[in-house]
C-alpha cells in the first residue's frame, strides 16, 4: 500500500515541486539545486550517507575525497567544510554546474569534473570515495534518468568495479549506498568477478525501502 501511495501521489508530487530550483539547508550548508538535479531533500540515500559521514567529520581533515555522481555535491560540500580536498564528479553537466555554484556560495574548494564515472578523473588514488549510484535496471533516456537507471545489463557497475581499484590506495575507504528495490545479487556478482567483497557497515529502513551502506574492498589475491 505504501509503495502504490508514493507512486500515485508523492513521485508526482516531487517531479512537480523540483521544476523549479529550490534551496536547501544541511549540516549548515546553504544550496540551491536546479530542476534535473538529484534533490537530496526527497530522496533518502543521500542524507543518510551524510549522516554516516558526519560520524566520520574528524577523520576527513587532510583527506583526499571524491564524490562519484554526486548530484547536488552535498557530501562533497561537507567534506570540503571538513577540510577534505574534495574532487566531486558527475555524467550530468547541470549538476557540474550546480556543484560549482553551491561551492562558490558556501566558500569551499572543490574540484568539479564532468566525467561519466572515472573517464576524465586525471589518474589518482584517493583517502575516501563515496558513492550514491543509480541501480534501477533500465537504459536511462535522458540525462535526469542517468542519476536512476545503471543499465539493462547493471552496466554502470560493470564498468565502475573495472575501473574503482585504480583510484584506490591499501587504506581507502570506500563507501556505496544501494536500497533493496535493486538486483544486490547481481551487484554483488559483478563485484566478485572484479575480486571486490561488498561488506555491509550500516542499514536503515526509511519508508517503503532498506538503504545499506557498503565498503568496498579489494580481496586478497
Amino acid at each position: 500500500m505504501l509503495r502504490f501511495l508514493v507512486s500515485t501521489f508523492w513521485r508526482p508530487y516531487v517531479t512537480w515541486y523540483l521544476k523549479k530550483p529550490r534551496r536547501y539547508n544541511r549540516a549548515g550548508l546553504s544550496m540551491l539545486v536546479q530542476p534535473g538535479v538529484f534533490h537530496p531533500g526527497f530522496f533518502f540515500s543521500t542524507k543518510f550517507l551524510l549522516t554516516f559521514l558526519e560520524e566520520k567529520k574528524a577523520a576527513l581533515k587532510n583527506k583526499t575525497f571524491l564524490e562519484l555522481g554526486a548530484g547536488s555535491g552535498l557530501l562533497g560540500l561537507f567534506a570540503g567544510k571538513h577540510g577534505a580536498k574534495v574532487t566531486a564528479s558527475d555524467i550530468s553537466k547541470t549538476a557540474v554546474e550546480n556543484i560549482v555554484a553551491n561551492a562558490a556560495s558556501n566558500h569551499i574548494a572543490i574540484t568539479a569534473v564532468h566525467s561519466d564515472l572515472f573517464d576524465r578523473i586525471d589518474p589518482q588514488t584517493f583517502d575516501f570515495i563515496v558513492i550514491n549510484p543509480p541501480y534501477y535496471k533500465k537504459k536511462p533516456a535522458t540525462e535526469a534518468e542517468q542519476a536512476w537507471y545503471c543499465g539493462e545489463e547493471l552496466e554502470y557497475f560493470q564498468e565502475l568495479f573495472s575501473q574503482l581499484g585504480n583510484y584506490m590506495h591499501p587504506a581507502s575507504e570506500v563507501y556505496m549506498i544501494l536500497s533493496d528495490d535493486c538486483d544486490l545479487e547481481g551487484i554483488r556478482s559483478i563485484a566478485s568477478q572484479r575480486q571486490f567483497g561488498m561488506k555491509p557497515e550500516t542499514s536503515k529502513r526509511i519508508a517503503w525501502e532498506i538503504n545499506t551502506i557498503f565498503r568496498l574492498k579489494e580481496k586478497e589475491p
